[in-house]
């Protein structure tokens, strides 16, 4: 029965594309967007999701270059990815079984954020060919080729950062991935110098994270992304628990900051009452936040 609600939902889809009449690329991709971040019950958003990657798979086979294709499919693995990257964080208990699932996840997130960032990357070029191939760029051709762009291209930028990001995160025991920080970094700066609040301080969110991956002894600036993580906070109104969850996973576990860690961690255990475009984010750090408290033990 549910297979069969899928193949519907994809018929109609496709043939709302094909007949041209009920909804643009861009409207679908904002319209399952919208559902996708209101809807509060995980396990149906990700058994729905793969629907509909499969089908812009098969919309992109047929139009390779449409950057609007290219850009939604990209969100939605991002998506993806990240309901992924909850379940791998659940698997605490490492018996034979979990490990063996976890290594499956991992894959399976690896290549999700590693398709997602290609299809972006193929989109940006499309849209300008200055910035073709700007993910295998040195630091200072790409510091010159990021400086040269104009405002109205922040939004496709941010969506190369978060799809780089999300890939650096799903692939942070790489060494050679790690080094592409500085570029995803300089992405994130870029656009919140054009706009502070951009995506209620997601830049920001993003920037706590990545400089808060390596300890200060060894060259990372966990304190300057703590200061991000703060500002970020204060963007979203404390609405967006997820930067919590992060500030407390990033920051306060690298800097053995356990009263902090405890901190945010009750706090995010304790909210209610999510914004409808905070439910599905609110949901993933509140079953994140339980990940975190049954390690922290261990951890501190």
């Amino acid at each position: 029965m549910k297979l069969k609600l899928i193949l519907l939902l994809i018929i109609i889809s496709s043939s709302q594309f094909l007949t041209g009449c009920s909804l643009s690329i861009s409207n679908f991709s904002e319209n399952i967007t919208k559902a996708v971040k209101s809807n509060n019950d995980i396990e149906t958003v990700k058994q729905a999701l793969p629907a509909y990657l499969i089908l812009l798979d098969g919309l992109i086979e047929d139009d390779p270059k449409d950057e609007d294709l290219l850009l939604a499919s990209s969100n939605l693995m991002n998506a993806y990815a990240s309901l992924i990257s909850a379940d791998i964080e659940m698997l605490v208990n490492e018996n034979d079984k979990n490990l063996y699932y976890k290594k499956k996840l991992i894959r399976q997130q690896k290549n999700l954020t590693y398709k997602s960032l290609q299809r972006v990357s193929k989109a940006i070029c499309i849209y300008d060919e200055n910035l073709c191939d700007l993910t295998s760029l040195k630091y200072d051709d790409f510091y010159e080729k990021i400086k040269s762009i104009d405002e109205e291209d922040m939004n496709i930028l941010y969506m190369l950062g978060t799809s780089w990001a999300a890939w650096l995160q799903a692939n942070t025991d790489d060494w050679n991935a790690m080094a592409q920080l500085p570029q995803i970094n300089l992405i994130m700066e870029t656009v919140i110098s054009y706009d502070e609040s951009w995506d209620n301080g997601g830049a920001h969110m993003y920037l706590g994270v990545l400089n808060s991956f390596i300890p200060a002894t060894l060259g990372g600036k966990p304190e300057l992304g703590k200061s991000y993580f703060e500002t970020a906070i204060k963007l979203t109104n404390d609405k967006n628990q997820m930067v919590k969850v992060l500030y407390a996973e990033y920051y306060a576990r690298l800097t053995f900051d356990e009263e902090l860690h405890e901190k945010l961690i009750s706090e995010v255990l304790s909210f209610q009452n999510s914004p409808p475009e905070y439910i599905l984010i609110n949901t993933i750090a509140l079953q994140k936040a339980n990940a975190l408290l049954a390690t922290s033990k261990e951890y501190f």
